[in-house]
């Protein structure tokens, strides 16, 4: 196959996985969004959740566990983790690696939409059967923390699993993600149950519901 044809299908293939979850011009359109649910952690804790997501790097996601309100939360190009309860009021500021580790391992995000945008690198690595699931693999490099690997059903053409390595150096850790079912919100395809996994820590987040007409103001992000 030359160049003309690989970049062809490529594409091709990319254009499908975006119609499957409701296409670009709605997926862009969501400039932030409000969800709930549920973190059941791998110890077999549960814990309710509410995320607030901006896009330009505003996020924060908030849960109570053990009678301690945690919190993670980022504007920009900094970030926090912080632990509240009656007896601590703990605090860690993040930047650079960490930042973009924690945050990975909180959200999932689809950057098929606006790879271009981003001036990333997309690649086609062949295809791959997992358990019952024939898949593509698409990989986006040129993110500022290493590069993500999207598995693409060939059912649906919608993302079932996801890759983030984060790469630093001689540093290399992987966080991976399963999309086990997705929500349809107003023509857009959302994940509902999203597996997370790094480092030998698991999680998964349910989501019960998202708002994706609401405005936020950005001291939300930062308090």
């Amino acid at each position: 196959m030359d160049i003309y044809e690989y970049n062809k299908q490529l594409e091709e293939l990319v254009v499908r996985v975006i119609d499957s979850l409701g296409g670009r011009e709605k997926n862009l359109d969501v400039g932030s969004f409000q969800s709930n649910g549920e973190i059941t952690f791998q110890t077999g804790e549960k814990a309710l959740f509410d995320l607030f997501y901006m896009k330009n790097d505003w996020i924060r996601l908030e849960h109570k566990l053990d009678n301690k309100d945690v919190f993670f939360s980022r504007h920009g190009k900094r970030g926090w983790k912080r632990s509240i309860s009656k007896d601590i009021n703990e605090e860690q500021e993040l930047s650079g690696r960490a930042l973009s580790e924690e945050e990975q391992f909180n959200i999932y995000e689809n950057n098929l939409f606006d790879y271009e945008k981003k001036r990333l690198d997309i690649y086609y690595e062949g295809e791959i059967k997992i358990g019952d699931m024939d898949a593509h693999i698409i990989r986006l490099s040129g993110f500022s923390y290493g590069e993500e690997m999207y598995y693409i059903s060939k059912e649906n053409y919608r993302p079932f699993m996801k890759q983030v390595y984060i790469l630093d150096g001689d540093y290399q850790s992987v966080i991976n993600y399963t999309i086990d079912e997705y929500l349809n919100i107003d023509g857009v395809w959302l994940p509902k149950k999203i597996g997370l996994k790094k480092d030998g820590i698991s999680k998964m987040m349910e989501f019960y519901s998202y708002d994706l007409s609401i405005k936020f103001d950005k001291d939300l992000f930062v308090n």
